[in-house]
């Protein structure tokens, strides 16, 4: 599955993001996250996300994926989580 979102406060941005990782999905750009998990799991994780944004200005869509789906994308430049490793080796170096 796929999240994406447009989330106006930073605050609530940032408790967005770390509750999707905690729910086991990776980030792949800064406001879009993919990861595998059962239907009736996704609708807990939208209702928990319903919760925590203001439905007047922001924006989440959780898009179901079929594996076999995801298994054809295609990305081009370099992966978000490798770009993080790269930032970080240059940091530390």
């Amino acid at each position: 599955m796929w999240v994406v979102y447009d989330i106006s406060d930073d605050g609530v941005r940032l408790r967005v993001a770390r509750t999707l990782e905690s729910w086991g999905l990776y980030r792949i750009q800064r406001s879009a996250f993919v990861g595998r998990m059962q239907r009736a799991r996704m609708r807990d994780l939208a209702r928990l996300l319903e919760g925590m944004i203001d439905p007047g200005t922001d924006t989440v869509h959780i898009i179901p994926l079929p594996s076999h789906e995801w298994e054809r994308t295609l990305v081009l430049g370099t992966p978000w989580g490798e770009r993080r490793v790269a930032s970080a080796a240059l940091l530390q170096g």
